[in-house]
């Protein structure tokens, strides 16, 4: 068509959050470690005169601590309206769109994201309350316990809020895994014309590395990671049995219509069987009418669990973590009996106490309990890794959210605790607006620079080193230094690929070194301080190393990581970072370049893929000043050669797979199987790492050549699938109907014969017209 420049696929996207347990109502714990509150107390800053767009599910703007009114005089909010309504269902042929005059909030998202942002207190204390918002509306009321939107809805809320000329728009949502997703271009586009665009970066971290999100991947997008809040307010569930009592602290889905409450002691039961029967994976062979089961985290999704616990009668189900620490489940409303998590210490005792007899828990309805979080200021568990699907260092800051207290739609409760990027999406949002305040004169990628360079990393208590950037960024973000700073780092993140083995070449103290990967990059240094001169030096903090390659050789989606022993640790196996000019003095105003070799972790092995990063400390102390300061610029890379790894679900998945998708069951017996155009067989697929172009087709068994491309079998740009991510894998019809072009336009069918499906998954950085670029897989 003409004026078309190119065609997108309408792809689906959900906001990135899950239930969890409440948390404790007053803000400032989180305001203190983050600079809010000193902001906030020294600076006078609350966002006045900045204007906030949120693309979400609404909002409940009756809410006392969200103003009360809806554009009114003196009201925050004075944008904003609905552009899907409260039918749309994703799963319709046709979705129902019916706009409502305003974008009320009938998800709870939208209201929960808004009080971080904006709550006047008691109960939750935002981070930029005197700011104006708009919300646009694009994620409906969630049926059969989904609330999904699509692209063309999400672009008319981004270009909506955009139009209304926002300084600063949030979007805790996302989908996708390309900087070409239509979502992604358009926010790159946006922060062209000078608008902040802060993204969240995905719940999909029990997939591993490689599954941030779109717009968060999008060029000059502020991606966030989430950390988790430091108190939490839980509610208490009382086990009983021969041993006498105990008490733990149970996560509360914050939005199910199914509450734990159970004021009467109720029987516990673990299923009876083998190992997929203990994490609640498969069908029970006991009834479990009545009783609670309690179950261990992994092996499926927590919908699955919920589905086989309820199939078998039980009323609840309990689900223990099988890391350490707490954990935030994700239910739909779709299975109709409560479910909660529990940490793995609890879920330790309530498996012993059951092992050694009979047990019974109570769960009293109202009542709740605070207490500290072992996992306080870590990295969330849920919080996607980077990088992106080309390697680009995502995210670039985190910020608190897991297990946040917020303001909640008043005919749901008026508040809830959620855990996701989505929470720690507004508070980063939040603190823009303060930076914007404080500084006007600002432009986006100061902003940026300024933001991520004065991050906290975060240490890993297990190994004593920092967390890898590609989980959190430059760690924690800490608003009042990004204010008060007097220097900028371009850039302030370093993204280093995967660089070829060579002998270092620019620095001849290095040559000793031998044939390494390395990485050569200049970071250019502005002292924006007018009257006194700055003196810097530069140190490296390596970081954890991460692979999904374990010892033995094989695939795993919980990352391997390295050191995993740290009493003796070689330096060949952390990363380096060497600089000829390792010191400097910058006069007032002035700016200089520090020149970097990189150097990968030699002591690691190629074959196991491993993503290595850490931070070059820039310490920092100006004339006439006896303290110092600390900065940093974040640097990770690919210890081997990218474009050889393979890009299908690995075989101990058991994808690629035939299967009947009226049973489910897959098909094992292909000596009778006839295709015709019922569409009753399917091929499903998973990726390991998101893949630029997989193709699916039927191929003549006696040529060897392809009949043509299955229903839905050109497909671009494809995200990591996993068991527990967003996508768990990707399905394809198999009819007689195949498609002779890409755009899938010219349609045939295949006439009678012996035909097998081949995919072929082009390889990263790979060439879509050179075969070698594929890895192929014949059924």
């Amino acid at each position: 068509m003409d004026g078309v420049k190119r065609v997108w696929p309408v792809r689906y996207y959900y906001p990135a959050s899950t239930p969890s347990a409440a948390s404790n109502s007053s803000s400032l714990y989180l305001h203190h470690a983050t600079g809010v509150e000193k902001a906030l107390k020294e600076l006078g800053v609350d966002g006045k005169g900045i204007k906030i767009g949120i693309v979400d599910s609404g909002v409940d703007y009756n809410h006392p601590e969200l103003g009360g009114c809806w554009k009114t005089e003196g009201c925050p909010w004075q944008y904003g309206e609905d552009f899907i309504g409260d039918k749309y269902n994703e799963a319709d042929a046709i979705p129902i769109i019916e706009p409502n005059p305003t974008p009320m909030d009938c998800a709870g998202h939208g209201t929960h994201v808004s009080g971080i942002l904006a709550g006047r207190g008691p109960q939750v204390r935002g981070v930029a309350p005197g700011a104006t918002f708009g919300m646009y509306r694009v994620f409906s009321c969630p049926i059969n316990g989904e609330g999904g939107s699509s692209d063309d809805i999400l672009l008319q809320g981004i270009e909506a809020a955009f139009e209304d000329g926002h300084d600063i728009i949030n979007l805790s949502l996302g989908g996708g895994a390309w900087s070409e997703e239509p979502v992604a271009v358009a926010c790159a586009q946006i922060v062209q014309q000078g608008v902040v665009v802060v993204a969240a970066l995905g719940n999909d971290g029990a997939g591993g590395l490689q599954t941030g999100s779109a717009p968060a991947i999008a060029r000059g997008v502020i991606s966030v990671g989430s950390v988790d809040n430091w108190n939490v307010t839980s509610k208490p569930g009382i086990i009983t049995s021969a041993q006498g009592t105990q008490k733990i602290a149970l996560s509360m889905p914050g939005d199910s219509k199914y509450p734990f409450d159970f004021d009467s002691d109720t029987p516990l039961e673990i299923p009876a069987g083998g190992e997929d029967s203990i994490v609640g994976c498969a069908n029970y062979t006991e009834n479990m009418s009545g009783k609670i089961v309690v179950v261990k985290r992994g092996g499926c999704t927590f919908n699955e669990k919920a589905t086989y616990a309820y199939t078998a009668g039980a009323i609840g189900v309990i689900c223990y973590n099988n890391v350490a620490g707490d954990m935030s489940p994700a239910v739909s409303n779709s299975v109709p009996i409560p479910f909660v998590g529990i940490s793995d210490d609890d879920g330790k005792h309530v498996t012993d106490t059951l092992a050694a007899g009979k047990a019974t828990v109570k769960a009293p309805k109202g009542a709740r309990e605070i207490s500290p979080s072992k996992t306080g200021g870590q990295i969330s568990l849920f919080s996607s890794i980077g990088p992106s699907a080309e390697l680009d260092m995502v995210p670039l800051i985190s910020a608190p959210g897991g297990n946040i207290w917020s303001t909640y739609p008043q005919k749901l409760g008026s508040y809830a605790s959620l855990s996701g990027t989505s929470m720690a999406t507004p508070y980063i949002s939040g603190t823009v607006a303060l930076l914007k305040q404080a500084r006007p004169d600002l432009d986006v990628r100061a902003i940026t620079r300024l933001l991520v360079s004065n991050g906290k990393p975060i240490t890993d208590p297990a190994t004593g080193l920092k967390t890898t950037p590609f989980m959190s960024g430059a760690g924690l973000v800490n608003i009042y230094d990004a204010i008060k700073s007097r220097v900028q780092f371009d850039p302030p993140v370093l993204s280093l690929n995967d660089s070829k083995i060579s002998h270092i070449q620019g620095y001849s103290k290095l040559e000793s070194l031998g044939s390494v990967r390395w990485a050569a990059r200049t970071i250019s240094i502005h002292n924006t301080d007018c009257k006194k001169s700055l003196h810097l030096s530069l140190s490296n903090a390596a970081a954890n190393s991460l692979s999904m390659i374990l010892a033995n050789g094989s695939f795993s989606y919980s990352p391997r990581t390295w050191p995993a022993d740290t009493s003796s640790v070689s330096e060949d196996t952390l990363p380096q970072v060497y600089s000829p000019n390792a010191e400097k003095t910058i006069g007032p105003g002035k700016s200089c370049s520090v020149t970097v070799f990189i150097v990968a972790p030699k002591g690691l092995k190629d074959l196991e893929s491993w993503y290595y990063g850490g931070f070059i400390n820039f310490t920092l102390q100006w004339d006439g000043e006896k303290t110092t300061s600390t900065q940093v610029v974040s640097y990770g890379g690919y210890n081997g050669d990218s474009t050889i790894q393979d890009v299908l679900s690995p075989p101990s998945d058991g994808l690629p797979a035939l299967v009947d998708t009226v049973t489910g069951e897959p098909v094992n017996d292909l000596s009778t199987l006839v295709i015709d155009n019922n569409a009753t067989k399917a091929i499903l697929f998973g990726l390991s790492i998101p893949s630029r172009l997989v193709e699916i087709m039927l191929v003549d068994a006696a040529t060897d050549k392809s009949a043509g491309y299955m229903v839905q079998g050109y497909n671009e740009y494809l995200a990591r699938t996993c068991p527990e991510c967003s996508v768990p894998y990707v399905g394809v019809p198999l009819t007689k109907t195949v498609f002779t072009d890409s755009k899938l336009t010219n349609v045939t069918r295949v006439p009678a014969g012996k035909y097998h499906v081949r995919i072929r998954a082009l390889r990263p950085f790979g060439d879509t017209s050179v075969d070698s670029d594929y890895q192929v897989w014949d059924s």
